[in-house]
């Protein structure tokens, strides 16, 4: 299996981006209404959002301000009733959405790597007028707990320009996610940075988790820095099981739907009927469609980015997420910081697979995950929002409705 994913071209057209779940942003409260404030309202008076893509509010792989605006800290900070800000973009965004059919032919525009976004990301349009960067949301696709604290504008474009240019919709040159956060003076702060240390195992290739010692560094760094600001906070936890994911299914799965894939040019070998193996759909399915006509083998490839999971890797990837949600609930707990988990999307349960929709559905890993497998819907990052809520209740005593 090649390691290189190739993207269809013509899923990449403009969304139409109705928004099921409209945002309107909140005016500033005037001081003389201070003393109609409620106490949640005071709590997130300057709520800052650290984070990744599901911070962000990337859907299909794009970036477009339907989607920032229903990220789930904007839809927390809407229940609250309180102002906040977006790095909203201007259509067609930072790469337009995926859209069916993913079975048109493939046109070779970028590789998978370790964040599907910024890989077909190959223009990002300007902000909208009247954004002043840094916004409450300085979450950013792609990030880690070390780009959280070390990457700005300049480092990024140095590496990869494409990346640099996503930095700078987010960041003031030479700011960080945390030193912008630290800027803005909040009263509350929801980090979610842990998300990207595993998810690169998605393609097959464990070795790219990150370390769990490098994380943990990093991670506890930021925590000490939002401490500092004397904010509360709700940190978020990663899923619990790679296996649930809709878009990760078993090789007898896969096998199954060898009649349809045999009309696409795609022959499903025996292997995948016997192997215990799991298959990354997305990426595994994409590639296969670029390199027609092809026989599917769900045999792994050690240390390949084939999109193939052997068991023993999903129960390594499993590990490593145990060891992050119990060292960010012990943080959470140590420092009286609320907690949540991705599981509350994650965790739910699969829908039906069928190859057909994968193809040409617009909602073929169900309603709460996007079409690129990974991000959350409109939905989906609405139940976040309603976890948040809850255990930001639970934690602070607050009535946030």
């Amino acid at each position: 299996m090649k390691s290189t994913l190739f993207l269809l071209g013509a899923s990449l057209v403009l969304a139409a981006c109705s928004d099921p779940f409209p945002l309107q942003p909140r005016p500033l409260r005037p001081a003389t209404a201070s003393l109609d404030v409620s106490p949640e309202q005071q709590v997130f008076e300057r709520y800052v959002a650290l984070g990744t893509s599901n911070s962000m509010g990337v859907q299909s792989a794009g970036i477009f301000a339907t989607g920032q605006r229903a990220a789930w800290p904007a839809q927390l900070a809407a229940h609250v009733d309180v102002q906040f800000s977006l790095p909203l973009v201007q259509d067609p965004g930072c790469g337009p959405p995926l859209l069916p059919p993913l079975a048109a032919d493939a046109i070779l525009v970028g590789a998978f790597g370790n964040d599907l976004v910024t890989a077909v990301m190959n223009t990002c349009a300007p902000l909208r007028d009247g954004v002043t960067l840094p916004t409450n949301s300085v979450a950013i696709s792609g990030a880690k707990a070390h780009d959280a604290l070390y990457s700005t504008i300049e480092s990024e474009t140095a590496q990869n320009p494409r990346t640099g240019m996503l930095y700078s919709r987010v960041l003031s040159p030479g700011q960080t996610q945390v030193t912008a956060m630290l800027a803005q003076h909040p009263t509350f702060v929801s980090v979610e940075l842990a998300a990207n240390e595993v998810l690169p195992a998605s393609t097959g290739r464990i070795s790219a988790m990150t370390p769990y010692e490098s994380w943990t560094a990093d991670y506890d760094q930021i925590i000490e820095l939002v401490k500092t600001t004397g904010a509360r906070a709700v940190l978020v936890g990663v899923p619990h099981n790679a296996a649930n994911f809709p878009s990760i299914r078993r090789a007898r799965e896969f096998f199954d739907q060898w009649p349809y894939l045999l009309t696409l040019g795609i022959k499903v070998s025996l292997n995948c009927y016997f192997s215990s193996n799991y298959v990354f759909v997305p990426g595994y399915v994409l590639t296969l469609l670029a390199s027609r006509p092809t026989t599917a083998t769900c045999a792994d490839v050690p240390g390949a980015a084939d999109y193939v999971l052997t068991p023993s890797e999903v129960n390594a990837i499993n590990a490593r997420m145990a060891q992050l949600n119990a060292h960010i609930q012990a943080k959470a707990n140590e420092n009286g910081y609320a907690y949540f988990s991705l599981e509350a999307v994650y965790g739910l349960a699969k829908p039906r697979f069928n190859m057909a929709d994968v193809l040409f559905s617009n909602a073929p890993f169900g309603a709460y995950v996007s079409l690129d497998g990974v991000h959350p819907t409109a939905l989906g990052q609405s139940v976040l929002a309603a976890a948040a809520v809850q255990a930001i209740n639970a934690r602070y005593g607050l009535a946030i409705p």
